[in-house]
């Protein structure tokens, strides 16, 4: 045979060999196709997603209690490594004991047939812990932080902090719900009277924010310790912030519902509408830090903290009586669309961490608790507007498929603490397979229970009223 002949032979027989692969490559994109599709509809139902989110949250609960219970010393063990082994830590702090406390209480009351039994002794554990050895029994408010063994700390400046107190009053209020331990709703009280005789702005509204052990306001650096400039939250101290303005909404609300105290709805409504006029802002984003004045310091936007408010302004209006608040309804809304301007990923799903207001986030990486709170606050305008807007719904899937993919852990459970804006880890790319990455650990002082849980659960309640029954 020719030369010429063998190529045009060799030629065609190569052709017919792709052209083999080609179609099996076809049949086999065609069945991914099908299948993805068949998923996809799956998924976007409400009642094929609460199934999933009933799913995640009780193996999120059942990884967390009663494996933090610290039996022999009392409270929660705090430092967990991405496999749930303990990791060892020196003190015990006052926002994770009381959002530890609040979650176990939040899912007795709303998940009760599950949960109610197995979780109240968990809530009693904790509330003794906080009233006993996280008061300051001599000078009144909760401390910052304690040693594990829960020695408390003596020295006068040592700095207690309104965002603590607040997270503690959060706790005990909804524990006071569950139990109706009297002593509970009595530290509640007495922490919100301690906060609002030192703290309470009568001036300007608000609060002052850090505070020397005997109460008094902390608004430069201490004597004793120069180097101190900024408090719990990255202020400065003397000024005011917004994550501990925010929080203090969310725990006045829930200390609202069982102690309609005349001073403490007048605070409620001062803070609602401090946070409305003085830290949000057109087009729908939250300015971080301000003067006593309530003068906005030029900074940054933070999504996750952006949709968490619009929830929490929502909360705070219903139980103000004001549940269908045109005023808060129409803010709630732009503040989940600004952040779904700017700070939302359209091609994996999830939300940036920080970025300016106007422009792209330049902090992309992806915090679990935003992308708890994100998934909430994207069912919560899908549920006002959905009628209307169909875009809450749709990203709200995608938010949970990424969650779902990168930010629940399919090897040990849990959520991650952070990912990349893919999800993925160009730098490390093994990541996924490392027990100790840092990135991926279960739990620290910082993080814990409250917020993916908080979020499944309002967002498992939602799906529930839109499909008319329990998956």
């Amino acid at each position: 045979m020719p030369s010429s002949s063998r190529r045009c032979s060799g030629l065609i027989y190569s052709l017919h060999n792709n052209m083999k692969h080609f179609s099996a490559c076809l049949v086999f994109l065609f069945v991914f196709s099908v299948i993805a599709k068949a998923e996809d509809a799956v998924t976007r139902s409400p009642a094929g997603v609460a199934g999933e989110i009933k799913s995640e949250l009780h193996r999120n609960l059942g990884l967390w209690y009663p494996r933090t219970l610290d039996i022999e010393r009392g409270g929660f063990h705090t430092d967990f490594r991405r496999d749930w082994s303990l990791s060892p830590y020196k003190t015990k702090g006052i926002v994770a004991q009381s959002r530890l406390t609040w979650t176990a209480a939040e899912a007795a009351l709303r998940q009760p047939g599950n949960w109610k039994d197995s979780m109240t002794p968990v809530v009693k554990h904790g509330t003794e812990f906080l009233r006993e050895k996280m008061w300051d029994h001599e000078c009144g408010g909760f401390y910052w932080e304690i040693d594990a063994d829960g020695t408390p700390p003596t020295e006068n400046e040592e700095m207690k902090h309104a965002y603590g107190i607040s997270f503690a009053i959060y706790g005990l209020a909804r524990s006071y719900e569950l139990t109706q331990n009297p002593a509970d709703l009595e530290a509640a009280k007495a922490a919100f009277q301690w906060l609002d005789r030192f703290g309470h702005d009568a001036r300007f509204g608000g609060y002052i924010e850090a505070f020397y052990r005997d109460g008094r306001p902390m608004l430069t650096p201490p004597e004793k310790r120069p180097y101190q400039t900024r408090g719990k939250v990255g202020e400065l101290l003397g000024t005011k912030s917004m994550n501990t303005h925010i929080h203090l909404l969310e725990s006045f609300t829930a200390l609202y519902r069982v102690w309609p105290d005349e001073t403490l709805r007048s605070r409620l409504e001062e803070l609602l509408l401090i946070a409305s006029e003085k830290i949000a802002t057109w087009p729908g984003a939250m300015r971080q830090f301000f003067r006593n004045d309530w003068t906005a310091a030029a900074t940054y936007v933070s999504f996750g903290h952006d949709v968490e408010t619009a929830f929490l302004l929502l909360e705070a209006a219903e139980t103000l009586g004001r549940p269908d608040d045109p005023n808060v309804l129409t803010l709630a809304r732009s503040m989940v669309d600004h952040s779904l301007e700017f700070g939302w990923d359209e091609t994996h799903g999830g939300f940036y961490d920080e970025g300016a207001t106007f422009g792209h986030a330049w902090s992309t990486k992806k915090v679990w608790w935003a992308q708890a709170e994100g998934l909430n606050g994207l069912l919560v305008m899908h549920k006002y507007f959905g009628k209307e807007d169909p875009r809450y719904y749709s990203a709200f899937i995608k938010q949970w498929n990424f969650i779902r993919r990168f930010i629940i852990d399919d090897k040990y459970g849990g959520w991650v603490s952070q990912v990349d804006a893919d999800g993925l880890d160009r730098r490390r790319p093994n990541i996924r397979d490392m027990d100790n990455a840092p990135e991926l650990g279960k739990a620290s002082l910082w993080k814990t229970s409250y917020h993916e849980c908080r979020a499944l659960i309002n967002v498992l309640e939602i799906l529930e009223s839109i499909t008319g029954e329990k998956p």
